[in-house]
């Protein structure tokens, strides 16, 4: 009889290690054929395809991996990115990742949609109070908590350029408004997608899932708001009056999304039929159309959702369940991708008031979260546990820190440098951490416990 191989051994076999395998050899077969130019370079189409099957495949294995250790998918899926991407290996150029931007705008409207097909006017009527508490007891904490960190930060790491600064006594201070606004900001892509990966379901799931959505939009009002006065008192880039960017982003975006659920509630009660196919058709028109007109799709794809759940007929539940059977891959696709635009080299050139700040700003989302739970008179659990869930940055932070150098070209690079780092540690520290959380409030599988046995929230 053959000696029984040793537990470590056994473990490794079956587990981690074995499944990134195929991974490794793919990779292997990439780079060889970058190495190798065949015969020249792979050309940009055959590259973009290249990347973008490669990104789907190392997602799905990463993600599996991350299941594997007790991780959320979305960890596994940003550790390949970041990994294999520009900043890391360089396995994934700039060039064949360029073309799945595509996939950005469907991955968020699916989490979006998800998320408002998820929320009942019966619950947000009861819950309305204690959820406008919270969001803004958090804002006001992290923000002035933020403005005045940054501010000491600055001074003693030289983050900002200040000789390529305007000589005003309010310049610094103008320009420390604008980081404390973004760093304000969370990631409403992974926090519910971590929700839907784990479907939790409690008063823990459903306090953030409100706050998140509550959040954005404030966010986008306040940054609006903080580039105005910045663009009035440093000079930049856009001549859009304020008044207009407010209307055109919230009730724009709020009009085009009700008109996309009509859309759908439309042909849910008249054909029906391959849901899962139609609503990544739907959701690919959606991301479009926002783009088109400069909506935020995010706003928008909520509101379509919210529309559809509130509709007699129990349409919400027959959307939700359609689009889990088609998010992976694309989750796989868009979290990989995110993941692959971590600049590493910003992280190691200024990690240390990155971390420092980051520390902070847990501190204070703790905090603020708390008094607004406080206030709100909210279960214990969700005192306890809520506010992990507002700690990841990723997608939103990204476009307003992208917003912010292009309309700011002299400090604006280098404060975009700063919010990227912070981002990195985000969106590794971030999901798991939320995932834990849901778990120690005993919420993760609540969705699919029976109506009995749900927390009303």
């Amino acid at each position: 009889m053959s000696p029984a191989p040793h537990p470590a051994l056994a473990v490794l076999r079956r587990g981690l290690l074995f499944r990134m395998l195929p991974l490794a050899g793919c990779v292997l077969i990439l780079a060889l054929g970058r190495a190798l130019a065949l015969p020249h370079g792979l050309s940009h189409d055959r590259g973009t395809a290249a990347a973008i099957g490669f990104l789907l495949l190392s997602g799905y294995v990463a993600g599996k991996a991350a299941v594997h250790a007790r991780l959320p998918r979305i960890t596994g899926y940003l550790l390949a990115g970041i990994a294999l991407g520009p900043y890391g290996t360089g396995v994934l150029s700039h060039e064949m990742l360029g073309a799945r931007g595509i996939v950005d705008g469907v991955a968020v409207a699916l989490i979006a949609l998800t998320a408002g097909g998820e929320l009942e006017i019966a619950w947000l009527r009861r819950a309305i109070r204690r959820v406008a508490t919270i969001t803004f007891g958090e804002l006001i904490v992290v923000f002035v908590g933020m403005f005045g960190t940054f501010l000491a930060v600055q001074h003693f790491f030289t983050v900002i350029p200040l000789e390529d600064i305007p000589p005003s006594s309010s310049a610094l201070m103008v320009i420390t408004m604008v980081f404390a606004v973004v760093a304000v900001t969370n990631s409403p892509s992974v926090t519910i997608a971590v929700i839907n990966e784990t479907r939790s379901e409690g008063p823990v799931t459903r306090t953030v899932l409100g706050v998140t959505i509550l959040k954005d939009i404030a966010v986008i009002v306040f940054f609006a708001l903080a580039l105005a006065i910045a663009r009035n008192t440093l000079g930049g880039a856009g001549d859009e009056p304020l008044w207009w960017t407010l209307t055109r982003e919230l009730l724009g975006s709020t009009l085009l999304g009700l008109g996309f659920g009509a859309l759908l509630i439309a042909y849910l009660r008249t054909i029906g039929r391959e849901l899962p196919v139609f609503l990544l058709v739907f959701c690919l028109a959606l991301a479009q159309t926002c783009r088109a007109l400069h909506l935020e799709v995010l706003l928008a794809a909520v509101a379509a959702g919210c529309l559809v759940a509130n509709f007699p007929g129990g349409h919400g539940h027959r959307v939700v369940a359609a689009i889990e059977r088609v998010s992976l891959p694309v989750y796989a696709l868009f979290f990989a991708g995110a993941g692959a635009k971590v600049r590493l080299d910003a992280l190691g050139a200024i990690w240390m008031p990155a971390v420092a700040l980051v520390v902070v700003r847990a501190a204070l989302v703790y905090a603020g979260t708390r008094l607004g739970t406080t206030l709100a008179g909210a279960e214990p659990a969700v005192r306890r546990y809520a506010w992990v869930g507002f700690l990841s940055q990723a997608g939103v932070t990204l476009a307003l820190a992208a917003l912010i150098s292009r309309s700011f070209p002299t400090w604006g690079p280098a404060l975009e440098m700063m919010l990227i780092s912070m981002i990195a540690i985000h969106e590794l520290v971030g999901p798991p951490a939320f995932q834990w959380a849901l778990g120690r409030a005993g919420e993760i599988g609540g969705a699919d416990r029976p109506p009995e046995d749900e927390a009303t929230g």
